[in-house]
């Protein structure tokens, strides 16, 4: 065991080793680049960068919320915040001022980012569309080259020769050639490494033939030590800043550390088979923020570069630990080493992977009808970030987000699946004068099963499919299951379809109104409390047959129908069993039946049990359940006086596949197989048939429906 934890940390530390030799470079390279643009020079950018790495390695990796994930100052972030401060610059702020707000977009990020994360946010990145991401990568990824321009193209004065300026281009282009090369030849050595050992070493040569010293400011110089780093700042110092350049700005930190961090941990997965704490990463990235803003350092979040690079090698859950390390050390005790580090070379490595950022594939969804207009979202990005700045175009993005999921809730379909009471009917078992007057007036009870969200921009779009049914006297079933969302908006839209509907003199009603909808239990109380001006009530059902019942009973009053009560007493010859048997039979049918008093709640038969009889209701109600556990279970049918139920056991002896149980106290007739077999004399024959030809029929009439129910489904 002590063997294979050892062996465990030597491959976190090799593989920390391997991925910081990417970080260090890049790091270095940001931290250069932020800090030039506030005015401060190149050895206290490379500074912040270095500690900005090891605080959110070392943060992240006690967290473990991802197994391998390296965290550093990245280009997104760098970025945004080169376009801030070179907004500050040009309207004359000062190095201090420009540092102090550094520190403060830093902590309100990370307090946001934690915020954001224990209100469940981290879910919401999912929903920013691939476009606007694709956009944002590519547009930084031009920043970033943009950024390094200075570095490596300098101006011909006080140069005494072309050539002689022209060395930190050439510089950057071997640090470049040599990543490109490394990349491809050797899997195992991280190319970075690579291009920043052949850059230095061109440079050398080139100072050691031509500059001799006369550039100092070619190179990033001794890296100070801790000391020199801006601790915190002071409330009284909260009063010079720009709080409104700090708010945009960490909101849009907050967007793209998120995002950035979420995908990256993604990539980190798909290495390490395992899964990632959302919720967990993002609090530990801000408590990193936090600090990299207290100890005057450069902020940032997952990178994948790295992160890939301390996998391949090795690397799993103290990596990131022991990286963080690496970087305290190298701060520590070889700062002595920035004398001969150039800044072309580190402009080097960050142009390339400014260029690595550049998704080509834009250019390609041209090509396609399907796809123009997402490559249109990411040009649109793109321009933001390149000629306005970064801010922006994250706002923009959000917005674009936010549009493009309305317009795909809009064009989506909100109904799953419509169907009638000609098609579909409830598991009351209906009188052959109910049942007709159903069948000639059943497109007068509509559902419609919902789907997605009914929020404001879909509730439009719901009233137009209903409007032709509320300009008649329509009972409307509207089937909530699949709903995931109603806003106020979509309960205004009931609220006035209700009223219309009964001003018509139809209703509407409403069935599956789950938790999640967020009405409660009682739904007329919620409208209430939403809308006190409307004094309709919308009856709302547990299911989908409680909804059929009702409205088919409403209909069925409307055609001069008196229902079946459940205190109603209905006499065995009127019975749909002998609805069309002689009444000499059915005083022999009645004769082999035995009576039986059934209490509300009791069962008349329990699934499983043996059974060779059928039983019709004189009164009260039996309902079938089909039970999947000892409280749960399935509603199959429901049968009032006048019906009968069972009739598939008194065919064909055998376990009941479902259980009987009163509804309320109920009066049954039993009638066995038994006794039928039993019986003697010229009427057994007669009867026998009679009975076969009313169970045919009704078995054949179910059989029927069950088809069309299965064609219903399979055409939905």
């Amino acid at each position: 065991m002590i063997q294979k934890n050892a062996s465990s940390l030597m491959s976190d530390m090799l593989g920390a080793l391997a991925g910081s030799a990417v970080i260090l470079p890049q790091s270095m390279g940001l931290g250069v680049v932020l800090f030039s643009v506030m005015g401060l020079d190149a050895s206290s950018g490379a500074l912040a960068g270095i500690v900005g790495a090891a605080l959110l390695s070392l943060i992240s990796g006690i967290f473990g919320a991802t197994i391998g994930m390296l965290s550093a100052p990245n280009g997104p972030l760098t970025m945004l915040l080169v376009g801030v401060f070179s907004l500050m610059a040009a309207e004359g702020a000062t190095s201090q001022i420009m540092l102090l707000t550094l520190s403060a977009i830093l902590m309100l990020t990370g307090i946001f980012q934690i915020l954001f994360s224990l209100l469940g946010g981290a879910k919401l990145v999912k929903y920013i569309p691939y476009p606007v991401i694709v956009g944002l990568i590519t547009g930084i990824g031009f920043l970033m080259i943009q950024s390094q321009l200075k570095f490596v193209t300098v101006s011909y004065e006080n140069i005494e020769s072309v050539w002689i300026a022209s060395i930190p281009l050439i510089v950057a282009a071997v640090t470049i050639l040599s990543i490109v090369i490394t990349s491809r030849l050797n899997k195992k050595i991280p190319s970075a490494l690579a291009g920043l050992f052949f850059g230095v070493l061109a440079y050398q040569f080139f100072e050691y033939f031509y500059l001799h010293g006369a550039y100092g400011s070619w190179v990033v110089g001794a890296i100070p030590g801790m000391d020199s780093l801006h601790f915190g700042f002071s409330l009284e110092m909260l009063q010079t800043l720009n709080i409104k350049v700090i708010l945009a700005a960490s909101l849009a930190l907050t967007v793209l550390a998120t995002t950035d961090c979420l995908v990256t941990a993604i990539v980190a997965d798909s290495q390490t088979n395992l899964r990632h704490n959302g919720r967990k990463e993002i609090i530990a990235q801000g408590i990193g923020q936090i600090a990299a803003g207290f100890f005057g350092a450069l902020g940032g979040g997952g990178t994948k570069g790295a992160t890939l690079v301390n996998l391949q090698s090795g690397g799993g859950r103290y990596s990131n630990i022991f990286s963080g390390l690496i970087f305290i050390l190298l701060v520590l005790f070889f700062g002595q080493l920035g004398a001969y580090l150039p800044v072309c070379v580190l402009a080097g490595v960050i142009m390339f992977v400014g260029f690595n950022m550049i998704d080509l594939n834009i250019i390609r969804w041209f090509k396609y009808k399907k796809s123009r207009t997402d490559a249109m979202i990411a040009l649109i990005v793109i321009g933001t970030i390149i000629f306005i700045d970064l801010v922006t175009a994250v706002g923009i993005g959000v917005l674009i987000s936010m549009l493009m999921y309305i317009r795909m809730q809009i064009i989506a379909p909100i109904i799953h699946r419509q169907t009638d009471a000609l098609h579909k009917h409830s598991l009351m078992k209906r009188t052959d004068e109910e049942k007709e007057v159903l069948q000639k007036h059943g497109e007068n009870i509509v559902m419609f099963e919902l789907r997605g969200n009914l929020f404001f921009a879909t509730a439009d779009k719901l009233f137009e499919i209903l409007d032709p049914y509320i300009q008649k006297d329509f009972y409307v079933i509207l089937h909530f299951q699949r709903v995931a969302l109603l806003d106020i908006s979509g309960v205004m839209l009931l609220l006035q379809v209700a009223s219309q509907m009964k001003n018509m003199g139809g209703e509407l009603l409403l069935c599956h109104m789950h938790k999640e909808l967020g009405l409660g239990r009682k739904i007329n109380t919620a409208l209430e409390n939403l809308d006190n001006k409307h004094s309709i009530k919308i009856r709302t059902f547990v299911d989908t047959d409680s909804a059929f019942e009702y409205a088919e009973n409403e209909l069925l009053q409307k055609h001069d129908i008196v229902l079946r009560n459940k205190e109603l007493f209905i006499q065995m010859e009127a019975n749909l069993l002998c609805r069309n048997i002689p009444a000499y039979i059915v005083e022999v049918i009645e004769s082999l039946c035995l009576r039986k008093e059934i209490q509300k709640g009791d069962a008349v038969f329990e699934q499983g049990d043996e059974g060779n009889s059928l039983f019709m209701v004189l009164q009260g109600e039996v309902e079938i359940r089909l039970y999947s556990s000892e409280d749960e279970y399935k509603h199959l049918a429901k049968y009032g006086a006048g019906t009968y139920f069972g009739e598939i056991s008194f065919l064909n002896p055998g376990k009941r596949i479902a259980s009987a149980v009163a509804n309320c106290d109920t009066l049954v007739l039993e009638l066995e197989q038994k006794s039928l077999v039993a019986l003697e004399g010229n009427y057994k024959e007669e009867l026998a048939l009679a009975l076969l030809f009313e169970l045919g029929s009704t078995l054949g009439n179910e059989l029927r429906y069950s088809a069309q129910e299965i064609r219903r489904l399979e055409e939905s």
